[in-house]
């Protein structure tokens, strides 16, 4: 692993409201964001759309929402129980769903003449390997390179979280090496707790979700983006910026 150290800051929900929107592209504007991911299908897609094409710095990945096909609404919102939905998406014919969805939101991505810099998805349901793995078979269709990966689970805010065993982790690991898709070594999220100065080597992901909104803890995101002591503290600990984008060809892998 690289003894230097890296930094995306990523923020999602891309094109899901005009103050999420004006959020990312002003935190942008100002240094902090160095890559996105935008809901394709997103009520506000089209505005953000319009603006990623006038701002040639701006990264872009495509943050696939499959919730739908979950029973899953936001805030927190589920129609199966844990337990039921487990079952429902271990059945073959979830997954040929999945697939078909995947495939749809990128080819409405590419469709719109944007470069994709990577994949994630909304919720993070790409934590269950039953749509894991067609998400990376989709990848591969694709020539998509990167992707969002945390070997410790994801932690979900108003819904029960998305855990991995050590094994299941190593196998998902595993998987993305044998594929050649890159992706962080560590990963971050702001709603828990987290320090720039002990940042390990290696490339981590800082996921936010900035609004200029109402809601506190998007709100929160937003402030933090664009405080000068955040940027001040990158500086101070010599922490590079990069995006997704840079991954495949700038730095080395575990």
């Amino acid at each position: 692993m690289s003894s230097a150290r890296f930094l995306i800051i990523n923020a999602d929900d891309l094109g899901i409201s005009p103050e999420v929107n004006q959020a990312i592209f002003s935190a942008h504007e100002k240094g902090t964001i160095t890559d996105s991911s935008l809901l394709i299908k997103g009520p506000y897609s089209k505005d953000a759309i319009e603006m990623i094409k006038k701002i040639p710095s701006f990264r872009v990945g495509l943050h696939i929402n499959l919730d739908p096909l979950l029973g899953w609404e936001s805030p927190g919102k589920e129609r199966f129980s844990r337990q039921e939905l487990l079952k429902l998406i271990d059945e073959p014919d979830f997954t040929v769903r999945v697939s078909r969805e995947i495939d749809n939101q990128i080819t409405a991505f590419k469709d719109e003449g944007l470069l994709l810099s990577h994949c994630d998805t909304h919720h993070h349901v790409h934590g269950f390997p039953q749509i894991f793995i067609p998400l990376l078979e989709s990848m591969e269709r694709h020539s998509i390179k990167a992707i969002r990966f945390s070997r410790n689970g994801y932690y979900l805010m108003g819904r029960e979280d998305i855990s991995l065993t050590p094994e299941m982790a190593q196998n998902m690991e595993t998987l993305l090496q044998n594929r050649g898709i890159s992706y962080p070594h560590c990963f971050l999220d702001p709603l828990l707790p987290f320090s720039l100065k002990e940042l390990p080597n290696g490339v981590t992901e800082l996921m936010v979700h900035p609004s200029i909104g109402e809601e506190p803890w998007r709100r929160k995101d937003f402030d933090m983006l664009i405080d000068p002591r955040f940027m001040a503290t990158l500086h101070e600990e010599k922490i590079r910026l990069i995006s997704f984008s840079d991954l495949e060809v700038e730095i080395p892998q575990l």
